[in-house]
């Protein structure tokens, strides 16, 4: 009868509400993931992580978690064996997914007047739709759309997706920057350099390409001599 009741306690207490604080993080170079969803497998619902990675949801014990970032393996997670309390602290290293290309041929740097078109695109207008979206096309729609019922996921999404429009394209632009002798960096400087560019839509929308040339310039004087 004794082991009964334990049995029936522990049954009771997973089946009971707990507050998970959490922490995700990219498990090759330690570093936070800040585009992060956390979603309830039973429910549909969740919550997206802050800058620093961080979450925190509620959920029964025997829930199931799934973390989802753009470019990496989803994560299940669940707390069903745990020993049996109120609030949970957890860290979740994610790992990089790896994809295995065929062999594609190399292009040119795109030009100018290609690159303004994809410019003139820029700005969160709406939320986004999923109907015919795939996971080729357009990836990270399809990767967080595809577990998200509740309703502030389509903007979220929305704007991630345009962060990540604008990146691509301050790439573009610096491709064809040091084509031209502008600036002088890697590939592998790339995302730091946008990360202290700090260029706002607004901004990249409006200016004229002498302006952005001499904007992109002037940062680049600074990012050079703090980088080395």
């Amino acid at each position: 009868m004794l082991l009964a009741l334990l049995s029936l306690s522990i049954h009771v207490l997973i089946g009971q509400t707990v507050t998970i604080y959490g922490e995700a993080y990219d498990k090759e170079s330690k570093l936070p993931l800040p585009k992060l969803m956390v979603i309830n497998k039973r429910t549909n619902n969740g919550t997206f992580a802050d800058s620093e990675g961080k979450f925190t949801i509620t959920a029964l014990q025997s829930d199931t978690l799934m973390l989802s970032a753009i470019g990496f393996r989803v994560k299940k997670i669940s707390l069903k064996d745990s020993v049996a309390k109120k609030q949970y602290t957890i860290l979740v290293p994610l790992e990089k997914l790896y994809f295995t290309l065929k062999e594609v041929s190399v292009f040119a740097p795109r030009s100018l007047n290609e690159i303004q078109k994809d410019i003139d695109k820029l700005g969160v207008k709406r939320t986004y739709s999923t109907e015919n979206i795939d996971a080729i096309s357009s990836p990270i729609t399809y990767l967080y759309e595809r577990f998200s019922k509740f309703g502030r996921s389509k903007q979220k999404v929305a704007e991630w997706e345009n962060e990540d429009m604008k990146r691509d394209i301050l790439k573009d632009l610096f491709r064809l920057y040091i084509k031209h002798d502008i600036i002088d960096l890697s590939e592998e400087e790339f995302d730091a350099f946008i990360k202290y560019l700090q260029l706002s839509d607004e901004f990249i929308k409006n200016a004229s390409q002498l302006e952005l040339v001499l904007a992109i310039k002037g940062k680049y004087e600074n990012f050079k001599y703090r980088w080395k």
